[in-house]
């Protein structure tokens, strides 16, 4: 089961009060180079693995999202197969995870081909993988949270 670690949420809570400190201070007004020059949003979370001992792991994996024009043609690129298109879906189940997942993935960096065998292998739970695409998609549609108790 992924969950996101202590350390991430306190430093994405630190930031995100340090940016809202800056806007209270500056009277709320951001300027068109603050937000040009805003970093895309990384997620940090852990995933529970053994090792060849048989004890307990925690292993560290960071995503970094897409440009919205890059996640668009992602999508766009994976097509749902007619019977998806008629149950509703948006993308195709079998290619886009295993492409979304390759594309955020920074620690460690996985390919297509890598995603795939993970979303594929009988050692990982539907909910585990699971997991892995939904912070891939958490990463990439996200909103900024604003602490509204910084206010004075």
């Amino acid at each position: 089961m992924a969950v996101l670690e202590k350390d991430a949420l306190e430093e994405a809570h630190d930031v995100v009060t340090k940016v809202a400190a800056k806007a209270i201070k500056d009277g709320g007004k951001a300027t068109f180079a603050q937000l040009m020059n805003k970093p895309r949003r990384t997620l940090t979370f852990t995933v529970y693995s053994t090792d060849d001992s048989g004890e307990e792991v925690a292993l560290q994996i960071k995503y970094k999202a897409l440009s919205s024009k890059v996640y668009d043609d992602l999508l766009a690129a994976h097509p749902p197969s007619a019977k998806e298109k008629h149950e509703g879906a948006n993308y195709n189940v079998d290619t886009f995870t295993a492409a979304l997942i390759a594309a955020v993935s920074v620690e460690p960096a996985l390919d297509y081909e890598q995603a795939s065998e993970l979303f594929h292998s009988s050692d990982w739970a539907s909910g585990e993988i699971s997991s892995l695409f939904i912070n891939a998609l958490r990463v990439c549609n996200a909103g900024l949270d604003v602490p509204f108790n910084a206010r004075d």
